[in-house]
């Protein structure tokens, strides 16, 4: 099936979003993240209480006292961005990754509802860039839509403030604005070269916005490795009690394959008896590879998976059970999490450290949407 758009989902202000998922944070609660003594992600929340993005820690929880401040954690994002991987690729196969966005190809309709419960947002288009705009304008948990006819007139409503979301810098952003170019289509008139002379690189991003040529078709997914168990019951098994020594013993199984990895999400499907399969999928809070803390957290999964299918579908029969462990890491990554939370004992001991050795302590960098450990992370030196 071929698909007229190609879909770009973006989740603004992510490491915060990646937070709330993780900490299971009350959306009416404002929330910051810091990185290097400043903010640089939040909820809606705290943008409601005059915070934003880019003034120093201190000043934000001067200003906004009831704010809950993290420090921001890749592991954290790497799991949530799983989650957000997997649920896509529930409704279609076809997806690029490139954290916090991916390219997709699906219908509107198939997106909306994920969209709305990822509080996403999705922007659809003939080209990747447009549509890439289009889901930078569209609110969280809404989609937009830009017709080929009609991306002129997108670009003269679309404020150039808005680039910064893009990764294009406040001073090239001001540059257009000192120009007279409130709208990025303001700007259709400058060619290639003058962008490219005045702001270098993000010059030449405006202009591939303003000229998108790239309309190249949404690559096969390929998911993460995970490890997934099943077992499929003689006969349908009405009560629940019978099946949780059932899921005891995946767990156990998956465990015995993890070696060095740690699990970061579980998920739960059940086969139900005349029906299609229900499932259920959550981030762990704590990324483990402990089999009691992943039996535990699995039976709560399958309690509230079983309650809401009887709620909705009466009494029914389980014919088979799967459990996956889902958003695998290793022991580096969660080391360079602690790494860069920058206590202040762990910036002493690097402080000491690089008086005595300059140089000579490298931290881990991690790589969105790569598929292989290897590829995940790189070192560089710690400054």
């Amino acid at each position: 099936m071929t698909h007229p758009f190609i879909g770009c989902l973006t989740i603004k202000h992510f490491p915060a979003w990646a937070i709330s998922l993780i900490r299971r944070h009350d959306a009416i609660r404002p929330l910051i993240v810091q990185e290097d003594d400043h903010i640089v992600a939040l909820n809606w929340a705290a943008a409601e209480n005059g915070l934003e993005a880019g003034m120093t820690a201190a000043r934000a929880t001067s200003l906004c006292p009831d704010a809950t401040l993290y420090l921001r954690d890749p592991v954290a994002e790497f799991s949530a961005w799983e989650y957000v991987l997997e649920r896509m690729n529930r409704i279609t196969p076809f997806i690029e990754s490139d954290q916090p966005r991916l390219w997709f190809a699906a219908d509107a309709e198939e997106v909306r509802m994920s969209a709305r419960y990822l509080g996403a947002s999705i922007g659809f288009s003939t080209h990747r860039s447009t549509a890439w705009l289009a889901s930078i304008q569209a609110g969280a948990g809404q989609t937009v839509t830009v017709e080929g006819d009609k991306q002129e007139a997108f670009q003269d409503a679309f404020p150039t403030t808005y680039l910064a979301e893009a990764g294009i810098g406040f001073d090239s952003i001001e540059g257009l604005e000192l120009l007279g170019c409130t709208m990025i289509g303001m700007a259709r008139g400058l060619t290639k070269r003058h962008l490219k002379l005045a702001y270098g690189r993000e010059g030449e991003q405006v202009h591939d916005f303003l000229h998108p040529e790239n309309t190249s078709p949404v690559g096969l997914f390929r998911p993460s490795p995970s490890i997934q168990k099943h077992f499929t019951l003689y006969s349908p098994c009405y009560d629940l009690p019978y099946v949780i020594p059932i899921l005891n013993r995946l767990a156990q199984k998956g465990v015995e394959e993890l070696k060095s990895h740690v699990v970061g999400q579980v998920r739960i499907v059940l086969h139900i008896e005349g029906y299609p399969p229900q499932q259920i999928s959550r981030v762990l809070t704590h990324p483990t590879a402990r089999l009691d803390a992943i039996i535990r957290f699995s039976e709560r999964l399958l309690e509230g998976l079983f309650t809401r299918v009887k709620q909705s579908k009466g009494r029914v029969g389980i014919e088979k059970v799967e459990l996956v462990l889902a958003g695998l890491l290793t022991g580096d990554m969660l080391q360079m999490s602690l790494f860069t939370e920058r206590t202040r004992q762990v910036k002493s001991a690097v402080g000491r450290v690089h008086r005595r050795f300059p140089k000579a302590m490298k931290r881990g960098v991690l790589r969105a949407g790569a598929h292989f450990h290897e590829d995940r992370y790189s070192y560089v030196v710690w400054d």
